[in-house]
């Protein structure tokens, strides 16, 4: 659905409040509204697994069906630093904008959900296990340079609530940023938690390691500055539909 080579399509930069196909929810007041949305695996859903990793799984197709629905409605996908500079004026943006993330740094995320952006002129934001990584540091280094934006997942992956240990809490969290920012040459700006939990020993941490942002999980897409540091990030299924509940608000 390769959506740009039709001559009809016109970049809007102030289309916020047009053309939804479900009805916004009202935003929240005083808030932002820029939905974050969260990927896992573009692959082909193994159905020999548990109902949990399968919704884990969006097939390429319909990934791909979703990134050209949001080119066609003229939505702009921004980074991590993007979205703090939004989020600290207080104000919507101009245009539909979203966050795309992907968690993990699993290889369908170079091999697979990388080209579709690309094809699209769309950024993704990829959250990436420096010390586990299926992503080379080489594949890690183009993709920065094509525009896509390299973020942290920790070094390891651990549960944040249950590191106790200061010294490994500065590894899991500083030195993912460090290792991150020598690979791609470029600050490292946002973390996302290992399975959306943190604690204030964790909080603490980012902010003091020079993140902007930490970002969590859950069903808003309304945010606010005070809450820069546990932001929700919403989980997208296998389907069209889905996505456009999502950008309303209605999820």
């Amino acid at each position: 659905p390769y959506i740009a080579e039709e001559n009809d399509f016109i970049i809007d930069n102030e289309n916020f409040s047009k053309e939804y196909d479900i009805e916004p929810s009202r935003q929240a007041l005083g808030s932002v509204r820029i939905p974050v949305l969260m990927f896992h695996q573009i692959a082909e859903i193994p159905y020999n697994e548990s109902a949990f990793k399968q919704g884990l799984y969006i097939t390429p197709e319909v990934f791909e069906q979703q990134v050209a629905y949001l080119t066609k409605k003229n939505y702009k996908s921004i980074s991590t630093e993007e979205f703090f500079n939004i989020l600290k004026t207080g104000k919507n943006p101009t245009q539909k904008t979203v966050v795309l993330t992907f968690d993990d740094s699993v290889d369908n995320h170079y091999t697979t959900a990388y080209p579709i952006l690309k094809k699209y002129g769309q950024m993704g934001v990829f959250f990436v296990v420096s010390h586990r990584s299926a992503i080379t540091t080489e594949q890690l280094k183009e993709m920065s340079d094509s525009g896509m934006d390299i973020e942290s997942h920790t070094s390891t992956h651990p549960d944040l609530t249950k590191v106790t240990s200061d010294s490994e809490l500065t590894s899991e969290i500083a030195g993912s940023r460090g290792t991150l920012t020598t690979i791609t040459g470029k600050t490292v700006n946002s973390i996302a938690y290992p399975g959306c939990v943190a604690n204030t020993n964790a909080y603490s941490k980012v902010q003091n390691s020079g993140y902007l942002t930490g970002f969590s999980c859950g069903r808003r897409i309304d945010h606010y500055y005070i809450n820069r540091f546990s932001l929700s990030r919403t989980h997208v299924s296998n389907s069209l539909e889905s996505l456009k509940i999502i950008l309303s608000g209605r999820y």
